[in-house]
């Protein structure tokens, strides 16, 4: 595999283990707003604030993998123009 297409697989993986985390993340703040939902001293701007946070992680996490699925065929073409 040439160097150029290492780097762009290896680019592809780090934003693929980018979008898990992201993922993670957004279930982690879901089971901590499903916890504190029967706080009753939880003020109500906490789960506006949370389900923002929850949204945004959801959205990068799913632009992330949409950018290392188009870097992973970019990388596999490459590879194709090789041989």
């Amino acid at each position: 595999m040439p160097a150029h297409q290492r780097v762009i697989a290896a680019h592809a993986e780090a934003l693929d283990a980018d979008a898990e985390a992201l993922t993670g993340c957004a279930a982690r703040l879901h089971a901590l707003a499903a916890r504190l939902r029967s706080d009753a001293a939880a003020p109500p701007w906490l789960f506006d604030t949370l389900n923002a946070h929850i949204t945004a992680c959801v959205v990068a996490s799913a632009d992330l993998a949409e950018v290392a699925t188009r870097l992973h065929v970019y990388a596999d073409l490459l590879g194709d123009e090789e041989h």
